[in-house]
C-alpha cells in the first residue's frame, strides 16, 4: 500500500471517529481527492482497505458508506468493549504513576473545557484521548492492543449520543467519577464506573439511530 493511502486512511478513520463521518455517510472518490488533494489510486487503495478493516462497506450504486452495524452486532461490541475498558481502570488504578495521574488528569481538564463549547467533533476526540491516557496508565501492552483494535470499530459510534440533550454535560460528570476513582487506588469502584459508562452509551444507540433515521 502506498504512502498516500496509508495517511489517507488515518484521516479518514479519525473522522469518522470524531463523528464528523457518521455510520451511513456516503465516501465520494471525487470530494475526497479534492478535499486531501491526492489522486483517486490511493483513495481507492484506502477504501478497499477500510473495507477489510471493518470501518466501510460498499453499496450498490452509492459505493463505499461509513459502515452500519446492526443494533445486535452495537450491543455485543459495547459489551465487549465494556469489559476491556472496565479491566484499563482497574489496572491503571493499581499501578499508577505521577505522570500518567497527570494525563488522565488534563485530559479530563479538556473534556470538560471542550464540553463548555458544545462542540460534539472536538469533545469525541477530547473523550478517546481520556480514554486512551486511562489505557496508557496500564502499561499493559496486550490489553492497550486490543483497546486500539476495538476501537476501530466502536469510535464511530461512541459519539452518537452526544446529540441527546445534556449527553455532554452527564459524560463529563461520568469521567470524573471514574477519574477521581483511579487516582484514589479505588480499581473495583473505577472498573464499575466505567462497564457502567460504556454500556449506558451502547443501549442508547439503537434509540439515537433510529432518530437519525428518520
Amino acid at each position: 500500500m502506498t504512502r498516500a493511502a496509508d495517511k489517507l486512511i488515518s484521516q479518514i478513520t479519525q473522522e469518522i471517529s470524531s463523528g464528523l463521518l457518521r455510520p451511513g455517510d456516503q465516501l465520494e472518490e471525487a470530494a475526497l481527492s479534492e478535499k486531501f488533494n491526492v489522486s483517486r489510486t490511493p483513495i481507492r487503495e484506502a477504501i478497499r482497505a477500510m473495507v477489510g478493516l471493518g470501518l466501510l462497506e460498499t453499496k450498490p450504486r452509492k459505493g463505499a458508506i461509513v459502515r452500519v452495524l446492526t443494533f445486535k452486532e452495537l450491543l455485543d461490541l459495547f459489551e465487549v468493549a465494556a469489559g476491556l475498558e472496565g479491566m484499563a481502570c482497574r489496572l491503571a488504578a493499581t499501578s499508577l504513576t505521577e505522570e500518567h495521574a497527570e494525563t488522565i488528569q488534563n485530559a479530563l481538564g479538556t473534556c470538560n473545557a471542550v464540553a463548555g463549547t458544545t462542540d460534539k467533533a472536538k469533545y469525541s476526540l477530547a473523550n478517546l484521548e481520556f480514554h486512551a491516557a486511562i489505557h496508557a496508565a496500564t502499561d499493559n501492552h496486550w490489553l492497550i492492543e486490543q483497546l486500539q483494535h476495538i476501537g476501530i470499530h466502536i469510535n464511530p459510534y461512541r459519539s452518537l449520543p452526544y446529540d441527546l440533550r445534556g449527553r455532554l454535560t452527564k459524560s463529563t460528570e461520568e469521567h470524573a467519577a471514574i477519574c477521581e476513582a483511579i487516582l484514589s487506588g479505588k480499581g473495583d469502584k473505577a472498573s464499575e464506573l466505567m462497564r457502567n459508562h460504556i454500556m449506558l452509551q451502547g443501549k442508547r444507540l439503537p434509540f439515537v439511530l433510529k432518530l437519525l433515521s428518520q
